[in-house]
């Protein structure tokens, strides 16, 4: 089984680039010749990488798998942290509250093998599990693809290092493959380390300090990780006995660019079409190598993204429409809390805030500096603070979320995605969400969001004697992990999501 996440695919995209993908067995094939789900849709509100692949090699929420974001604050442990690293500082899936399918996999049949590869640590890591056989990323710092003390060190990470590295895109330029009508330089996009935001885009010299940058927001990324794949597939031989292996692959070249470029930019869409022949040229070596009854492939993504809010608020203006549009930094929310905290608690000393940390959606306010304060009295205090900035559309008491008592102002579908991001003991102390359109932080496109353009993303399955047919039902990410281990006849305990009606007749068709 391999499951590809494609980081930052929003789910209108295999439709909206179809026609300029280079090849018919790329995406193409996976839509002709698999199972598509075209209403696949996350049901939580937290949708950022760690949570989103968390989801779905588990079939839960961020509410059971404890992966509230990227980066949370653990009130048992006492401490902040990454959510791919332990106490100890060790990247390893630690932080994982519930078993991912890898893991019932290994404990069931130790001649299994499961690996996680990916450019991110977490995409790896959290797909794979904890038992996985070997789980690498590359290590941007030092230029190489690594693991941790948490996995078994693979026999083939040597030679891998020499074969597949980024020094082989020294003075390398990205230009599009495909013929396009979007503009390729619109304002408001971000730039290319060292470049502009137009085409071409060139790899800085080896000694520049944003060369890695270069070569990860670049498609070569994309490129290493594809080459990689294939060489763990064939050093592994996987699928290659009666014992069943999982390879879960996390492509994190298309969330760099799409946080730079956004999502209408003609750089997102021409990482597409490459991606399309790396889909092409894995569906071949898989073919080749297990057999096209012998392997299942699933293609999906972690989250979505939003529009860039300058970009949206300008197309408006040209049409004489107005959308509430726009960002919200950090230190915005913070100063805020801190202004009305001083007002009630006490001003601070120069240098200190009431604020821990913001992990968005939490934050986590430094109950040290409060003293004897009344707790409800603080949090109902920040939560005004926070709903009082413009951008803000949701700002709540995380009490309020655990005790199940929705606002009125808060439809029940947006208060069950809330609550499946919830994990007592790790969520802030407050939450808070942005107005539709409205993103945090200073990338140009960014997501974390409960609006569809967050939460909607691709489901393909392809392979093992899936039937050819697009499903327009609703689904849900948490849904694969039910539908891989009913085809290896594993249970997995309680969990959120539910098989997908895979050749199934009574279902619609196209």
């Amino acid at each position: 089984m391999v499951v590809v996440s494609f980081d930052q695919f929003r789910g209108d995209y295999p439709r909206q680039f179809e026609a300029v993908f280079p090849t018919q067995g790329g995406f193409r094939r996976l839509m002709k010749e698999g199972a598509t789900f075209t209403s696949c849709r996350y049901e939580h509100a937290n949708n950022i990488t760690g949570p989103g692949h968390a989801t779905l090699l588990t079939g839960c929420y961020p509410a059971r798998t404890g992966i509230v974001g990227n980066d949370f604050c653990d009130v048992m442990k006492g401490r902040c942290g990454y959510c791919a690293q332990d106490t100890n500082g060790i990247f390893s899936a630690a932080n994982l509250r519930v078993p991912t399918l890898g893991d019932l996999l290994r404990k069931r049949s130790s001649a299994s093998k499961v690996i996680g590869i990916a450019i991110k640590d977490r995409a790896a890591i959290l797909m794979a599990g904890r038992s996985a056989t070997a789980c690498v990323w590359y290590d941007a710092a030092g230029r190489r693809w690594t693991s941790s003390a948490a996995y078994p060190q693979p026999p083939w990470l040597r030679g891998l290092n020499t074969t597949v590295n980024a020094d082989r895109y020294v003075g390398a330029t990205w230009t599009p493959i495909v013929a396009s009508d979007r503009p390729d330089s619109v304002d408001g996009e971000g730039a290319f380390p060292g470049g502009t935001n137009a085409f071409p885009h060139r790899i800085l010299d080896p000694s520049h300090p944003k060369f890695m940058a270069s070569v990860l927001i670049s498609p070569f990324s994309m490129e290493m990780l594809f080459d990689a794949t294939k060489q763990v597939i064939d050093r592994e031989r996987l699928g290659r006995d009666a014992a069943p292996d999982i390879l879960c692959v996390g492509v994190s070249t298309t969330d760099y660019a799409g946080h730079v470029f956004g999502p209408d930019s003609r750089e997102v869409q021409d990482m597409y079409a490459r991606a399309d022949r790396h889909v092409a040229n894995l569906v071949d070596h898989l073919d080749r190598t297990v057999g096209r009854a012998n392997y299942v492939l699933a293609v999906t993504s972690d989250h979505g993204v939003a529009p860039i809010p300058e970009i949206i608020q300008r197309q408006a203006e040209q049409q004489r429409a107005t959308i509430d549009a726009g960002r919200i930094r950090e230190v915005e929310i913070q100063t805020r809390i801190d202004s009305a905290l001083s007002k009630i608690f006490g001003q601070l000393a120069p240098g200190t805030s009431y604020v821990r940390e913001i992990f968005e959606p939490s934050i986590y306010l430094n109950w040290d500096r409060l003293g004897s304060a009344e707790p409800h009295r603080v949090v109902d205090a920040t939560v005004r603070a926070v709903a009082s900035h413009p951008g803000i559309g949701i700002a709540l008491n995380a009490e309020a979320i655990h005790s199940g008592v929705r606002p009125s102002a808060i439809d029940d579908k947006t208060w069950s995605y809330i609550r499946h991001s919830t994990f007592a003991g790790r969520t802030g102390d407050v939450v808070m969400y942005p107005k539709q359109y409205w993103i945090i932080g200073g990338n140009a496109a960014t997501h974390g969001t409960p609006y569809d353009y967050d939460r909607w993303v691709p489901m393909m399955i392809f392979g093992g004697g899936t039937s050819a047919a697009t499903y327009d039902d609703e689904c849900a990410p948490v849904d694969l992990a039910p539908t891989l281990a009913r085809m290896l006849g594993l249970d997995l305990g309680e969990v959120d999501g539910r098989p997908l009606p895979l050749n199934t007749p009574t279902r619609r068709r196209r």
